[in-house]
């Protein structure tokens, strides 16, 4: 049963297509007909069979919802996929029939097709990560030197440049998506061991068989099969959980920068969005909102995968089959994520008079750490500390209850600090990816 309604907040269409019914079981079949290729090759079949079952590898001939109800009796997808393949070449030759999923397992076809599932989804997403950091970095540089308030602990604190706080967003998510990348590749291998992992059913031929299988399928040879060892898998869901993580840290601070008592900075307008369906005023950050509610999901459905690790044996029951739904929900997160922070990165505004009015706000008490050691330089900290506590607590301008330092507490250089040579630095960093 399809469900766009219930997915609509939660994924991507184009993230969401590389799961899709369809391409789950072009993936799977795309493994079948490599292998029927890779076993005739090696003279395991007789040649003028592979053809046939090449044909009969079309998933429009397939009906999703009738092999989806076979695999809950099977607790595989690939016993009715092979059962249903088998019968198709049966129609086209009866002899060829024999050979379909020649010395293969279920596992092999469906770790195999997770795997180019995977490829289809990720490869566009990193490109598209790519780009946000790009735009970060663009806007990070433009706003190298545009004091804001800084906030911990979500009150004020001390001032820092805008472009240090972006450039950090980008530094991150960059930093998620060089992790993911790698992981993917590492994982992006073939997975083919029959029964057991000794694919003993294809004798000395079973060295051709796989390198020509993996080269079909466009994957790398690995060692050997991996049927229980899951750490590929594990490390891209926990590296995919990373970058809807620092995606998030972004959505939250732009969220909480849009509220109406800040304005500091806005999502990107257009129209019907951010609209309510009672309020026509309200502008609301609903790109932050579904990056946000993808990062919620995130790391839990990693922490499935991570939990199916301890498998039994050579074949595990029930480790592998919880993978693939987590894994699937896991990269329709990511998607999601991705696809509405690319929209926010590529048109977010910033409000520099409003940043200025929320550091006036504070009648300069923000600035009573460097004013504690300007002092400190004359009388030491404690001193220093004292003076500055009944300044504060007089209330109104912090500078003229000081009574000192007036120049320098006013000059936006010093108060800014080292944070636009940070700026820099985060800058030049990515530059060396």
């Amino acid at each position: 049963m399809v469900r766009r309604l219930v997915n609509a907040l939660g994924a991507a269409a184009r993230t969401a297509g590389a799961f899709s019914d369809e391409a789950t079981l072009r993936h799977m079949l795309r493994f079948e007909a490599a292998l029927a290729h890779a076993a005739a090759g090696a003279g395991l079949i007789p040649a003028e069979y592979a053809p046939p079952i090449v044909e009969a590898c079309d998933p429009a001939l397939y009906d999703p919802a009738t092999l989806a109800e076979a695999a809950r009796r099977t607790a595989t997808l690939t016993v009715p996929v092979v059962k249903a393949l088998t019968e198709e070449v049966r129609k086209r030759n009866a002899e060829a029939a024999a050979y379909v999923h020649w010395g293969a397992t279920s596992q092999d076809v469906i770790d195999t097709a997770l795997v180019l599932q995977m490829g289809e989804a990720l490869l566009p997403l990193l490109k598209d990560l790519g780009r946000i950091v790009d735009r970060f970095a663009r806007l990070a540089k433009k706003h190298r030197a545009t004091p804001m308030l800084g906030r911990t602990l979500l009150q004020p604190a001390t001032p820092l440049a805008l472009g240090q706080k972006i450039a950090g967003w980008a530094s991150d998510i960059d930093r998620a998506k060089r992790r993911l990348a790698a992981s993917f590749l590492e994982a992006h291998v073939l997975q083919f061991g029959g029964a057991s992992g000794s694919l003993s059913a294809l004798g000395n031929k079973a060295k051709p068989v796989m390198t020509e299988l993996a080269k079909r399928l466009g994957l790398r040879l690995p060692p050997a099969p991996w049927f229980t060892q899951r750490v590929r898998i594990a490390a891209v869901a926990q590296d995919a959980a990373l970058v809807v993580g620092a995606l998030g840290k972004a959505a939250r601070d732009i969220s909480l920068m849009m509220q109406f008592e800040v304005s500091e900075a806005a999502e990107p307008a257009g129209a019907g969005r951010g609209g309510s369906s009672t309020m026509p005023h309200k502008r609301n950050p609903i790109g932050a909102a579904l990056v946000l509610a993808a990062a919620t999901r995130a790391p839990h459905l990693a922490a499935t995968v991570v939990a199916a690790m301890p498998q039994e044996h050579e074949r595990a029951l029930g480790g592998w089959q919880a993978e693939w739904p987590a894994l699937t929900s896991l990269f329709d997160a990511l998607g999601s994520a991705v696809e509405a922070m690319l929209e926010v990165s590529s048109g977010l505004t910033v409000d520099a008079d409003n940043m200025q009015a929320s550091i006036d706000a504070t009648s300069g008490m923000v600035l009573a750490e460097r004013a504690t050691f300007l002092l400190a330089e004359q009388m030491g900290k404690e001193k220093a500390a004292v003076l500055v506590e009944k300044a504060l607590a007089k209330g109104g301008s912090f500078i003229e209850a000081l009574g000192q330092f007036e120049e320098e507490l006013s000059d936006e250089e010093a108060m800014l600090g080292y944070s636009p040579k940070f700026v820099d630095r985060l800058l030049a960093d990515l530059k060396r990816k």
